[in-house]
């Protein structure tokens, strides 16, 4: 599991990174068996064998691009049934303005796939620009693995007018049992070393007077070349680790910030008592030495550069960009090493792991770890596509565990794989060297010319119940998983709320205001985290809270989400109730690979 296809995958959402990362899963959705093994080839060879039907297709957010002539894409084409003759993707610009001038030019494709969060989408659906799609998931004979999606997903991807207009890709097969992988790493992070040095252990910073002791016990540390160590870190650029910290004082800062209250409204989080005593307590680390003043400007660059340098004892962030594969590379161990064989050898020097997040005496930790098990990204087929039903056949077949194996690994010739007793075993070798996820490239340049993964995004299954033989992870991607495990624990884990599902009106006060609100948070953000005085800070926060209403309309975006959060509650959509009966484990902390999936 390679650190840079989390960086790869990032724009494509959560589910497609675990996918990427290592696939592992079996059949069935609540029941229901999707068509596979035998049947599944059939069903491949019976599209094959008809007359292909050429189609164009455009993924506006994506950047990779995909070589139609390679071997897995052609493979791709000759099993479902579908021949490509062009596939545009974007230039890493606004969807919305790439969208605009597709319509402009009249050149709308057959198919579009995008991310399911978009705002296009409803765009697309108004001007009549989608077809309807609602026959296919209800007709379990001609279409048995769309048919066979759990309902609750369906209805996740119904639109306002009640109709389906997306075939979701990357969403769990069985709704109730995730994959105990989600990608989520965050939380806090500690340097084993200065841990040490300060005399204290993991338990003895559970607390938040208990972590507060640690930072100024830190405080004055120097490292091997002489620098201050920098006791604490909220990650990269635009205030990374904010909503960590907003968790510690319960509040739920993640994307729209929006907090749903016991009569059943939502409140902007900047509107609860947590909020200001979160930045409160920032300020007075700041004003204490506590906390790296850069993290309030810095570049991502900037603050890689000093993780790998090993300047913070301690870290309030996304997890993603710790220093332990730098750390094992300066201590002469080999990056691919076991967690089992690391932690007999003796972790080194400067190694991080994350621990349970400080706990405010009274508060209860707000989630910051979200699962989403509805998919990534959606396909949408043109009203005006010919033979519509030879489209959906083939999507039909990639929603199969046959089709899944072959976006992963590629053909079995390709040799990253082969199967046995009903399983994919991989071949390390190939699949994480230059053909594939090895290289400088992340393996991009791989995608490129084979076309493996990149079809996942356009139709597929999520990862979770495809049975795979997974070899043991690495030490420092064990780290991640660890990380997510703790949050599950904590209770910092949870389904993506409903007022993270709600799509903003187009030209809806929502979507107007909240770039002018995003801006506004940052330089507050930023003025509240490096006041001078306490007299300084208030003055910052009811500037904040001023501009928010002022510039900001953050009554009229207030009162239009409170309307849309009301009415999509009470749709199909709004009221998915997911109870997790188990997670699907991976491979983790063992030295020998194991069958995962089942």
């Amino acid at each position: 599991m390679k650190k840079g296809w989390k960086t790869n995958m990032k724009a494509t959402g959560a589910v497609v990174l675990a996918l990427a990362l290592l696939a592992g899963c079996s059949n069935g959705n609540g029941g229901s068996k999707a068509t596979s093994g035998a049947s599944a080839s059939n069903a491949g060879t019976d599209a094959a064998n008809a007359q292909p039907t050429h189609y164009t297709l455009y993924a506006p957010a994506m950047t990779t691009p995909i070589n139609l002539d390679g071997p897995v894409t052609q493979e791709v084409m000759k099993r479902s049934g579908l021949n490509w003759d062009k596939v545009e993707i974007g230039n890493g610009a606004d969807l919305s303005q790439q969208i605009n001038l597709k319509l402009v030019a009249g050149d709308f494709p057959d198919a579009i796939m995008l991310p399911s969060d978009s705002l296009v989408w409803s765009r697309l659906v108004d001007e009549k620009k989608l077809l309807p799609l609602d026959d296919y998931f209800n007709n379990a004979k001609d279409y048995p693995n769309l048919a066979a999606i759990d309902k609750r997903i369906v209805d996740y991807w119904r639109a306002a007018d009640g109709h389906i207009y997306m075939i979701p890709s990357a969403y769990e097969k069985i709704i109730d049992e995730p994959s105990a992988w989600q990608g989520n790493a965050q939380g806090l992070w500690v340097q084993n070393t200065i841990l040490e040095k300060a005399g204290m252990t993991l338990d003895d910073i559970k607390t938040l007077e208990g972590f507060e002791k640690y930072l100024k016990a830190v405080k004055g540390l120097k490292d091997s070349q002489g620098r201050a160590i920098i006791p604490l870190s909220l990650g990269g650029e635009n205030f990374a680790g904010l909503q960590v910290v907003m968790s510690m004082f319960g509040v739920r800062s993640a994307d729209n910030g929006y907090n749903e209250q016991a009569d059943g409204t939502v409140v902007q989080d900047y509107k609860l008592p947590g909020f200001k005593q979160a930045f409160q307590w920032l300020n007075h680390l700041y004003l204490d030495g506590l906390l790296d003043p850069e993290t309030a400007f810095q570049k991502k660059d900037l603050f890689k550069e000093k993780v790998n340098n090993l300047r913070f004892g301690a870290m309030l962030f996304d997890g993603w960009d710790n220093p332990n594969v730098t750390t094992l590379k300066n201590s002469g161990l080999p990056e691919a090493i076991t967690y089992k064989a690391l932690e007999a050898k003796g972790f080194p020097d400067g190694w991080f792991a994350p621990t349970y997040l400080p706990v405010k005496s009274g508060v209860k930790p707000a989630p910051y770890a979200y699962f989403n098990p509805f998919g990534s990204n959606g396909t949408g087929i043109s009203a005006n596509v010919k033979d519509p039903d030879r489209m959906m056949k083939g999507i039909d077949w990639m929603q199969t565990d046959e089709a899944f194996i072959l976006m992963e690994y590629g053909t079995e010739e390709m040799g990253a794989y082969k199967m046995e007793n009903g399983a994919a075993v991989e071949n390390s070798e190939v699949f994480r060297g230059p053909k594939f996820w090895g290289g400088d490239n992340g393996g991009m340049a791989s995608v490129t010319e084979y076309g493996f993964w990149w079809w996942k995004n356009f139709a597929s299954v999520g990862a979770s119940h495809i049975k795979t033989m997974e070899p043991p992870w690495p030490a420092y991607n064990a780290m991640l998983y660890k990380a997510e495990e703790i949050n599950h624990e904590q209770g910092t884990f949870a389904l993506i709320p409903t007022e993270s599902r709600i799509k903003p009106v187009i030209g809806g006060k929502v979507e107007k205001y909240s770039p002018v609100q995003s801006d506004i948070r940052l330089q507050y953000y930023a003025k509240m985290l490096l006041a001078k005085s306490d007299k300084d800070f208030e003055n910052a926060y009811n500037q904040f809270l001023n501009e928010m209403k002022v510039r900001g309309h953050d009554e009229e975006t207030a009162a239009e989400f409170n309307e849309q959060y009301k009415a999509y509650s009470q749709t199909p959509a709004g009221q998915i109730k997911v109870d997790v009966k188990r997670s699907l484990p991976r491979n983790v902390y063992s030295d020998q690979p194991a069958i995962i999936g089942e």
